[in-house]
């Protein structure tokens, strides 16, 4: 029988901004008790991969763990290998930052195990020409990309059993190819299928090497593993057949086999993931920045944010730096099969730990002074329109001119939160699935997927597949028909009387605020509308409205100012809506309220108020919640988004004249 070698890599990894009890439950169905049966096989060898996010919980709640991994590293048995520490997808993130986060891993690494890294993971396996030469300069010596990458670079799949350079001359790195069919054997085929797979190719190739890289968490995190692979043995089962033909399978550290072998050859790897991340995005992982707006701002933010730390090196202090690589891990970024961009307290800590890098920078930039006061116009989205950002030691506000003259994002930093964290509803691929399981769809490809599904589904998505045409920011200006409902705006059976939603405002800075300009037409009639927003005092935001009429026809209309809002619990029941001091309901109701001089979300538990106060009243205020439907390893769920808040004026100009209001915003 020829001899194969066989090299695993697990990567172990939870977001930043995890529930800890989701992840102490995966600390004890997958890490812990992987753990307790490898500890019993040492003389099976491999590579594994702990996210900087693992890594800091490990330390504060089970650094015994840790422990128990450097002994098998000190035995020879397993080898740890590093990457960005927050584990950030390469090709979105600035270069000193990549340098940065493998920096820190490998120190870590280096003082934790007492091990020099070779090798680096590559998150989602996000592959781009340009990190061979990055992960080379960082001194690391390997990756490991599926091998889905290296059949789009030319190869066929029985080429795949080596290791593979790539990358500039005297910038090389080696390339590890994981394979898919071992992917999808372990755990869930029985553990002699990857056995015989092993002697198939044994009987044609000498010295074979197989690469398994893939998650730890589906060693009984992921739905219905933990019975399979502890309770009903796959896992003690597997590593018997591997001792058993041990004399002909070879388990290896990943360094080890580099280090021993020659490549096969050296190849270019275009840009390219793993098959089903390449189905979502559509191709390059950039693209979810083209999908959802709410992605682009969020990484536009943290290129910002890094601009500013960065020009304090080397003055900028490990803090900063640290909550900066928080801000990049890529969970929140994207969304695939699980929640990722969907779930808000995911976008929320990547905006926390941004928001505490840039408190940071600040107070540096400023010389710790209690009171100051910025505005910049920036090329924020790096699309070569102009954003503004205006900025105190209690706030942030990102105003987007080119897309409705909305705030995008307002950070209130005593509190580290982006009160504009929302997500608008976009339509999905599987959206259809859900459709068809609900008897809802006529789609006959739905339908015929759908058996393969096991997810369960929310019966309150019934009617809620509705998309979005804007994202849901602050200052949303609307002229909307008298006969339009509530219901009507909330699934978007209506049509807009004006060109200001999405439309382009002129904007300029007078003095200490920021005034957006937009001239165009309501029910076929010019009007402007001019709209000035200006940081007052500690704890305010002063908003002034201006609408001119610029024909010599009467306009009359009902005009709205839009505001998506979510707290710092989101729709927790602590919050409440009220109206002139009046409680109204909770955040996850709906209504509306006639001619109220105020409207507010109070806090019970006094942590944050936000308070609208009004010049003149609105003929009513709207409020609803705004969900979104979404798919996670468990279910289809309808998620809560944010709270949204419409007052609505009756304005009647007269010709060539104009209507002024203020809404004062306390928090």
């Amino acid at each position: 029988m020829n001899k194969v070698y066989f090299g695993m890599c697990l990567h172990f990894h939870q977001p930043v901004g995890n529930f800890d009890n989701i992840v102490e439950r995966a600390y004890q169905n997958c890490y812990k008790s992987f753990l307790d049966v490898f500890e019993k096989y040492p003389d099976i060898k491999m590579s594994m991969h702990f996210s900087g996010c693992l890594l800091d919980y490990f330390e504060d709640n089970h650094p015994d763990f840790l422990d128990r991994v450097k002994v098998m590293v000190d035995r020879g048995q397993v080898e740890i290998i590093g990457g960005g520490y927050y584990e950030p997808i390469f090709i979105s993130i600035p270069k000193k930052d990549i340098a940065g986060q493998i920096k820190m891993m490998a120190d870590y690494i280096k003082k934790r195990f007492k091990q020099k890294v070779q090798g680096i993971w590559t998150p989602e396996r996000v592959w781009s020409p340009e990190l061979s030469k990055d992960f080379n300069k960082a001194g690391m010596k390997y990756s490991i990309l599926d091998d889905e990458h290296f059949i789009n670079a030319g190869l066929k799949e029985d080429e795949l059993f080596g290791y593979f350079t790539t990358g500039e001359k005297g910038k090389e790195i080696a390339i590890f190819p994981s394979s898919k069919k071992l992917r999808y054997m372990i755990p869930f085929k029985m553990p002699h299928e990857s056995i015989n797979y092993f002697r198939d190719i044994a009987s044609k190739k000498n010295n074979a090497l197989f690469t398994y890289g893939d998650d730890a968490e589906k060693f009984g995190e992921w739905p219905f593993t933990y019975d399979w692979v502890y309770n009903k043995g796959w896992l003690n089962k597997f590593f018997e057949e591997l001792t058993r033909n041990k004399e002909w399978v070879v388990t290896v550290k990943l360094s080890d086999y580099l280090n021993s072998n020659s490549p096969v050859k050296k190849i270019d790897i275009p840009e390219a993931s793993y098959q089903e991340m390449m189905e979502w995005s559509h191709g390059s992982w950039m693209n979810f920045l083209k999908k959802y707006p709410e992605t682009d701002h969020m990484a536009s933010k943290m290129h910002y944010v890094s601009e500013k730390i960065n020009a304090l090196q080397p003055s900028a202090s490990k803090l900063a730096l640290r909550e900066l690589y928080k801000g990049q891990c890529n969970c929140a970024y994207w969304h695939g099969v699980f929640g990722g961009l969907y779930l808000y307290h995911l976008r929320k800590a990547i905006y926390e730990h941004l928001i505490n890098a840039d408190k940071i920078a600040d107070k540096a930039l400023h010389k710790n002074k209690k009171d100051w006061k910025d505005i910049k116009k920036v090329d924020f989205y790096k699309d070569k329109t102009k954003a503004f950002i205006m900025e105190s030691n209690n706030f942030s506000i990102y105003i987007d001119p080119a897309r409705g003259g909305m705030i995008r994002e307002l950070d209130y930093k005593p509190l580290s939160i982006n009160l504009v964290n929302s997500l608008a509803r976009h339509e999905e691929d599987y959206h259809k699935k859900i459709l068809a399981k609900m008897g809802q769809s006529e789609d006959s490809n739905a339908v015929h997927t759908i058996h393969e599904d096991v997810k369960a589904v929310d019966p309150g998505l019934k009617g809620k597949f509705v998309y979005d045409k804007y994202a849901r920011g602050c200052l949303v200006d609307h002229f909307i028909s008298e006969n339009v409902t509530m219901d009507d705006f909330m699934d978007l059976k209506y049509e807009e009387l004006g060109d200001f939603v999405n439309d382009n405002y002129k904007t300029k800075i007078e003095s200490d605020k920021v005034v957006l300009t937009r001239a165009g037409k309501v029910d076929g009639k010019d009007i402007a509308i001019i709209k000035g927003i200006k940081l007052k005092g500690k704890s305010q935001i002063e908003i002034e409205y201006r609408l001119k009429n610029l024909t010599k026809n009467a306009i009359d209309a009902i005009f709205g100012v839009e505001f998506n809002l979510t707290m710092l619990y989101l729709n927790s029941d602590k919050y409440n809506y009220f109206a002139d001091d009046k409680i109204l309901s909770n955040l996850n109701e709906k209504g509306s309220v006639s001619e109220a001089g105020s409207f507010s979300i109070k806090d019970s538990g006094k942590e944050l108020d936000i308070d609208f106060t009004f010049s003149k009243k609105p003929r009513n205020i709207w409020y609803f919640p705004v969900k979104t439907v979404s798919q996670s390893e468990r279910a289809y769920e309808l998620n809560y988004q944010s709270s949204c808040i419409l007052p609505r004026w009756n304005v009647r100009i007269p010709s060539c004249k104009q209507v002024s209001f203020s809404i004062i915003w306390s928090f």
